[in-house]
Parts: structure tokens; C-alpha cells; sequence
């Protein structure tokens, strides 16, 4: 039943289904029944025996009728005919008709239910008439398993033969395995780089932005900032949201391109309304600072509330502390608190902190420390100096925690190594004092210098009064 075939025989194809079916083959029925529903070939319309038929060819294990059976439940006699039409085309091979059974089955429409399986089978045909994009999509099925067995060497087959056919992803995917070594596939770089410059060159914008990472990575043999930026640009071009934060940063910094702001500006800009994160995080924190870019207060709160809004925890972070300190928006300590919290709840260290301070200080919130203890708790394990330093000075006084004096000054000392000088204050503190430890005057005069070295102006008005201490005596 190939239609492009020299050979092709519709009636004699119809008097051979019409034969198997009289001997109780399932497949055959199947197509006689194709037959009789579209009255094809010279064969009379009968579609009740088509519809018989169908169903018996199911029972007897066809699954093409028992797809069938299932679409006649759920459609008029109106649409299952021109679905039938179409099916039997593509039963004799005609690209076009099969083209379109793959487009439905791929995604699925009111007519016939989604099936990676029957859409692989239809754009195979396609494949087979030497189409790329249909050789690419299959290749990539066998990959991926997607409604048939994974198969390397079926997806590598056809891989190659949409790649040599102009299939810019294809020759990306080949790139992409040999790059990985994945599936069985083994990594060989040489054929990685040559089937991504020939993507690139065919314009893959994957491809151009893989090879700009590639050729930006220091202490490699492929590293040459200038192509890679080459390449950035070209995917930037196209749209490639990653592509244009990085060559607006490159811009930015003057990595391997002369400084332009205005360019750095236009491609962060274009990264950001594409949805890329870190462009506009890091767009928001320039126009904020306005050193690389020009200072725009209105630019960085645009750009943190999109990211924020996107769930992103450093910009939630910063959101909160324009709010917390009235920066560019009206303070707010409410929106300053239900950003630090969703922040923290996604495990931003620095919002969790903050949190841990509106709670301990009674700050929009009713003063709580055992909750304030849990998110200075949260912070310290991700290695915040000054949550372990604020936790560690409640455990020694056993406030909102239970009491573990040992443990207390352990965190005190992991933050004082960390650079914290709150921390080196507080141990000096706990040592003057000699209410939780034994007093120990020495020790306790190393941590204030320490600490006042590093700025800590209470560290140095203490150390005043320890001369002054020694001085009487």
C-alpha cells in the first residue's frame, strides 16, 4: 500500500484485506474495515460491518483497531470518517497524511487521544521519505523512550541522517551526546566540537550559546573569551535568554569586549523580558548601585519585584530590605516581613536571618524567640556568621532555647573565625561578665581587640574600660 511505490495497487491492497479478514487475521480486518467505513478502492460503504469489524480485529489483539474503537466513543460518524480518510492514506504511506496523524497524536486534540506511540509510528514514515525534521523528532524519540523502547543506535541512525540532511537540532543533539558521552555513547570531544560549530553554523542558537560557555571557560584548550562572546552574540541575536545576559555581562565587565553600558544595558534588558532570573537580579543590583550602569532606583525595584514574584530568594532578599529601610519604595515593615518570610521559606540564609530579628525584636510581628531561634537555627546551618552568633548568644543565656552554655560559646567561635566581629564582641562580653563561664579578663580583652580592629566601635569602648579597670588596681 506505498503509495509512492511502482507497484501500488489500492484495489488489489483492498481485495487482500478483504481476503485476510475471511481468515480471522486481526491487521487485515483492521484494513478492510478501513475499507468498508470510507467506501475506498471501488468497495461499498458499509459501515456498521466496518464497525464489526473494528471491534473484532481489537478483541483479536490489532491495536491499530483498538485505537479506532476507542476514537468511534468518542466522535460522530462525521469527524470518524475524515479521521478514517486520514488513516487509511497514511496506511498507504502518504507523507503529507501521515505528517498530520503525527501533529495529533503527538499532542493530542478533541478527536484522538495523546499517544507518543501511534504518533512515532505515523512521522516514521515521514523519516523513511528522507524529511529531517521528521528523522530529527524520531531519533530524538528513541533517545528519550518516548512511546517506543529507547534505542541508541536507532536514534543515532536517524539522528545523523536528519543532521547530514540540514537538521540544525539534530547535528546539536549528536553534539550534545558526544559532548556527554550519554547513552552509550562515548564522549569524544573532537566530534562533540565538530557537530556544535556545525549546528552554530546552521544556526542552532543552543549550540552557538554552548559553544560561547565552552570557549569562555578559563584553563582549557578551547578557551578564547573573543569567540566565545562571538557566539554568545549570535544566540543572543536569535533570542536565547541566557545567551543575552551573558554577553550583556561581558559587556558590562569588559570581559574580551571594550565596557559599553548602553550595549550591557540593551542585552540585560532583552534577558530580563525573556524571564532569565539572574539577568534580572543582577540588572536590579547595578541600576541599584550605579556603578556599572547608571543609577536607576526605579529599574532595580522593577527588576527585584519580577524576580521576586518568580520566586527567586535574592531578590525576595532585597525586595525586603527596600521595604525594611525605605529605599526607593515607602517603608513598610508588613511588605519587608512577607518578603523576608517567603524568602526564607525558600532557604535564602540572609532572609531567614532577618526573619529571625523581626520575630526577636517584635518587629511588625509579636516578639516570639523560640520562632526566632528556629530561623537564626536555619541561617547557622547554612553557614550565616551572624544567625550563629545571635543563636549562639541565646543558647548561653537560654532564651527561646533551651539553655546549652558549651554549645553557645561553640557557635560564638565558628562565627568569630568566619570574620564576624558581633560575634568576637560577644565573647568578649561573656567573659568580662563571668556569669555564664568563669571570668577570664585576658581572653576576654583578645576578643574586644579583635573586634575593634574590625571596626566594632562597642568592642573599643570596652576595651577603655578594661585599662581603666587595671589602672585602679
Amino acid at each position: 500500500m506505498d503509495c509512492a511505490s511502482t507497484g501500488y495497487d489500492l484495489k488489489g491492497a483492498a481485495a487482500a484485506a478483504e481476503r485476510g479478514s475471511e481468515e480471522s487475521i486481526p491487521d487485515a480486518q483492521y484494513l478492510y474495515a478501513l475499507f468498508l467505513y470510507t467506501g475506498s478502492a471501488g468497495i461499498t460503504r458499509d459501515r456498521k460491518t466496518a464497525e464489526e469489524l473494528f471491534r473484532l480485529a481489537s478483541g483479536e489483539g490489532s491495536k491499530d483497531a483498538a485505537i479506532v474503537v476507542s476514537e468511534m466513543s468518542r466522535n460522530p460518524e462525521d469527524v470518524m470518517e475524515k479521521l478514517l480518510e486520514l488513516r487509511l492514506k497514511g496506511e498507504q504511506r502518504d507523507p503529507e497524511a501521515c505528517s498530520k496523524l503525527f501533529t495529533m497524536y503527538d499532542k493530542g486534540t478533541e478527536e484522538v487521544s495523546k499517544s507518543h506511540a501511534e504518533a512515532v509510528r505515523w512521522y516514521t514514515v515521514c523519516a523513511e521519505d528522507d524529511d529531517a525534521e521528521a528523522q530529527n523528532t524520531v531519533g530524538f524519540m528513541y533517545l528519550k523512550g518516548k512511546g517506543i523502547p529507547k534505542d541508541e543506535s536507532k536514534a543515532l541512525y536517524w539522528l545523523q541522517k536528519a543532521a547530514n540532511n540540514g537538521s540544525a537540532q539534530a547535528m546539536y543533539r549528536l553534539a550534545e551526546l558526544y559532548y556527554q558521552g550519554t547513552y552509550d555513547t562515548q564522549q569524544d570531544l573532537k566530534k562533540a566540537m565538530d557537530w556544535y560549530v556545525r549546528a552554530a553554523d546552521a544556526g542552532s542558537m543552543d549550540a552557538q550559546f554552548v559553544l560561547g560557555c565552552i570557549h569562555s571557560t578559563p584553563r582549557t584548550k578551547y578557551f578564547d573569551i573573543k569567540k566565545g562572546n562571538v557566539y554568545f552574540e549570535k544566540a543572543a541575536e536569535q533570542g536565547h535568554a541566557e545567551a543575552q545576559y551573558q554577553i550583556g555581562m561581558s559587556y558590562a565587565n569588559g570581559d574580551g569586549l571594550k565596557r559599553d553600558p548602553s550595549l550591557a544595558l540593551k542585552w540585560l534588558e532583552k534577558s530580563c523580558e525573556n524571564g532569565y532570573q539572574q539577568a534580572m537580579v543582577d540588572l536590579a543590583n547595578m541600576s541599584y548601585e550605579g556603578q556599572i550602569l547608571p543609577k536607576d532606583d526605579a529599574k532595580a525595584a522593577h527588576w527585584f519585584t519580577e524576580a521576586a514574584e518568580k520566586c527567586n530568594g535574592y531578590a525576595q532578599y532585597a525586595l525586603a530590605c527596600m521595604y525594611a529601610n525605605g529605599l526607593y519604595f515607602d517603608q513598610s515593615d508588613e511588605k519587608a516581613f512577607k518578603w523576608f518570610k517567603e524568602a526564607a521559606e525558600g532557604s535564602e540564609p540572609n532572609s531567614q536571618y532577618c526573619l529571625a530579628l523581626f520575630y526577636r525584636d517584635g518587629r511588625f510581628v509579636e516578639k516570639n524567640e523560640e520562632m526566632a531561634a528556629v530561623w537564626f537555627d536555619q541561617a547557622a546551618d547554612q553557614g550565616h556568621p551572624y544567625a550563629m552568633a545571635d543563636l549562639g548568644v541565646m543558647k548561653i543565656m537560654g532564651r527561646g532555647v533551651e539553655q546549652d552554655v558549651e554549645d553557645g560559646i561553640q557557635l560564638l567561635n565558628r562565627s568569630a573565625e568566619m570574620g564576624n566581629p558581633e560575634a568576637e564582641f560577644y565573647l568578649g562580653k561573656i567573659y568580662y561578665d563571668g556569669e555564664y563561664v568563669e571570668q577570664d579578663l585576658n581572653r576576654s580583652k583578645k576578643h574586644f581587640t579583635k573586634a575593634a580592629k574590625m571596626g566594632d566601635p562597642d568592642a573599643a569602648a570596652m576595651l577603655e574600660v578594661l585599662k581603666k579597670e587595671r589602672r585602679r588596681r
